[in-house]
C-alpha cells in the first residue's frame, strides 16, 4: 500500500515574484501625472457624443414572428407525435 500521507510528500513551491513590476499607462495617464507634478493623476470631466439609437427595422421583427411561429409549430408537432404514440401503443 502506497503512502497516501501529503505532510510527508514535497509539494511543488511557487517561484519568487520578478525582482522588476511594469506598469503599463495610457499616454493620458502620462501627461496627468506630468502636470500634477509627478503626484496622483488630475481627474478631468470629459464629454462624449451620445450613442444613436438605432430602430429595428421591419423585416427584422417580421423573420423574428416567423420564425417563433415555425419553431411552436415544431414543437406542437413532435408534442402531438408522443402523445399519438401513448394513445396508439397497442
Amino acid at each position: 500500500m502506497a503512502n497516501t500521507d501529503l505532510a510527508s510528500q514535497v509539494l511543488p513551491t511557487a517561484p519568487p515574484p520578478p525582482q522588476e513590476v511594469k506598469v503599463r499607462t495610457l499616454k493620458s495617464d502620462l501627461a496627468s501625472i506630468a502636470q500634477s507634478g509627478g503626484g496622483l493623476p488630475k481627474y478631468q470631466n470629459v464629454k462624449i457624443a451620445a450613442a444613436s439609437e438605432k430602430k429595428p427595422h421591419a423585416a427584422a421583427g417580421l423573420m423574428m414572428t416567423i420564425a417563433i411561429i415555425v419553431l411552436a409549430l415544431i414543437i406542437l408537432a413532435i408534442a402531438l407525435y408522443f402523445v399519438n404514440q401513448l394513445v396508439l401503443k397497442k
